[in-house]
């Protein structure tokens, strides 16, 4: 016989199909139960005022338990609250700590924050880190380090970007630097990013 689901795996079920609503109260039903996952993703839905109205000093709260558990994404989240100061006492010293501790652990939007205020080299190397784990805004951040020593790779990365989310100011971006390029760095360019792109769609999702 299977054995029922708790109210915070049915909370993580309706997070799955957009059901805001129901999530926040499973989760919020869930109390002490809740596990650094589901408390997570209730933050979530205080922050971004889903399913009820915004509360960002309780959603900074789960953010920091769930981040207290060693949650990679909730350490990012709660480093965003902290450098802002939304939700929170700002400390920008936390937050940059915070934001190495889960770029360590292998969150993406950790080391795309990270290389915001990191030197050339140390940036480059996070953004490829992110970028080989299949994370579209690392490629265009990268795509900005590398537009004037290597420009098809810049112009791959774009094209990957486009590929795999569809996004019309990286077509245009793509399009704006193969107008300064020859057509077989543009060719090359292409084959690199539909790799890049293939790769990245058959990655297992959460595999680093």
């Amino acid at each position: 016989m299977f054995s029922q689901k708790s109210r915070a795996e049915r909370g993580l079920d309706a997070f799955q199909r957009r059901n805001w609503k129901s999530a926040r109260r499973l989760f919020e039903e869930s109390g002490h139960a809740r596990r650094a996952g589901e408390d997570y993703h209730l933050g979530l839905l205080y922050w971004r005022g889903l399913g009820g109205d915004r509360d960002v000093k309780a959603g900074a709260a789960c953010f920091r338990r769930a981040a207290e558990q060693g949650h990679a994404a909730a350490q990012t989240a709660f480093a965003l609250a902290l450098r802002s100061g939304v939700g929170v006492a700002k400390d920008e010293t936390a937050a940059a700590s915070l934001f190495r501790m889960a770029a360590g652990a292998g969150d993406c939007d950790a080391m795309v924050e990270l290389a915001a205020t990191s030197g050339p080299n140390e940036a480059i190397a996070l953004l490829r880190r992110a970028v080989d784990l299949g994370h579209p805004p690392a490629m265009r951040r990268l795509a900005d380090h590398l537009l004037r020593h290597d420009p098809v790779e810049a112009l791959a990365l774009l094209y990957t970007e486009a590929a795999m989310t569809g996004d019309d100011s990286a077509r245009a971006r793509a399009t704006k630097l193969a107008r300064e390029m020859k057509p077989a760095e543009i060719t090359q360019a292409q084959r690199a990013g539909r790799a890049r792109a293939d790769a990245a769609t058959k990655r297992p999702r959460g595999s680093s």
